[in-house]
């Protein structure tokens, strides 16, 4: 398999390579413009992502993917930071092939964009490029006020307001949270990985990465794993696991435990991240399971 890195703020994983319609040209493109993508999307063109099965997934700037075949202009990848049971080596999609570069150099210290996007400014040209939250590049120098970074279009700076060394993992929920709540507000987005939408699992994933945790990338993956926890235990920044018959049949949704018998969570398309009381709701029959990743 070759290796190769995601040369877009954020590229959207398709599950055919005719997956993509009109509307998604900004999002196709090189330079991708996430932001244009996703006001241009109708509540319909949302839906249709999910009811017709177009997006899996997305990938941000820089991540390392695994390319398994080809055809034409696209190329079918495997994200192996994506874990899932649909295939060991990482999260299966379609990406066009000018979102792809050549790998960067591996780097033992990686700067990692904490602010809720940033601005990536590439030194040779003076191009600016639009990052999301927890998009990660090698450290090449402590420049003043900004980080120095290895990108795939040669080296760039980010400030640090919007950046930083990563250290240390988080001890508790109460971390998860915090980075969660600032996105109270953002709409859903099926297949959402970046900071221009999440869905509901993308949130919980991202979510724990930003505390130091690498957890699966599919609700019905991240049931499975972590540590099993009652209701009468749960913590702020456990996840909460909803399933269709009354919480007997398919997993289909995951939320953060808020505490106080509220949950934070991206609900569906056509709504926004929010903190909802569970009592009286859907989610109050269809709780099947609470997992902890971050003891």
């Amino acid at each position: 398999m070759k290796e190769s890195v995601i040369a877009v703020s954020v590229a959207n994983l398709w599950t055919k390579p005719n997956s993509s319609r009109q509307v998604d040209a900004p999002i196709v493109a090189n330079p991708s413009d996430p932001l244009r993508w996703v006001h241009a999307l109708s509540h319909t063109d949302r839906l249709e992502l999910h009811e017709n099965n177009l997006l899996q997934s997305q990938v941000l700037f820089g991540t390392t993917v695994w390319e398994v075949d080809r055809k034409d202009d696209w190329v079918k990848v495997v994200i192996p930071s994506q874990s899932t049971p649909k295939n060991e080596q990482g999260y299966p999609g379609w990406i066009p092939a000018r979102q792809l570069a050549a790998p960067l150099p591996k780097s033992d210290y990686m700067i990692e964009v904490r602010a809720k996007q940033a601005t990536l400014l590439v030194e040779d040209t003076g191009e600016v490029v639009q990052l999301s939250f927890l998009t990660k590049l090698p450290f090449i120098e402590d420049s003043g006020t900004a980080f120095t970074v290895l990108t795939p279009y040669g080296r760039g700076r980010i400030s640090k307001s919007e950046g930083s060394l990563w250290t240390k993992r988080e001890e508790d929920g109460e971390a998860l949270i915090a980075y969660a709540e600032q996105f109270i507000g953002l709409d859903y987005l099926w297949g959402g990985m970046s900071s221009w939408g999440y869905d509901c699992s993308g949130f919980a994933h991202n979510t724990h990465l930003a505390g130091g945790y690498v957890i699966p990338r599919d609700a019905s993956a991240q049931a499975l794993q972590g540590r099993a926890i009652s209701f009468d235990q749960a913590k702020p920044g456990d996840l909460l696991f909803f399933a269709y018959e009354n919480g007997k049949g398919r997993v289909h949704h995951v939320g953060f435990y808020y505490g106080n018998g509220k949950m934070l969570h991206a609900p569906k398309t056509g709504k926004q991240i929010e903190l909802l009381d569970l009592d009286g709701t859907v989610y109050e029959t269809e709780l099947c399971a609470i997992r902890r990743y971050w003891s």
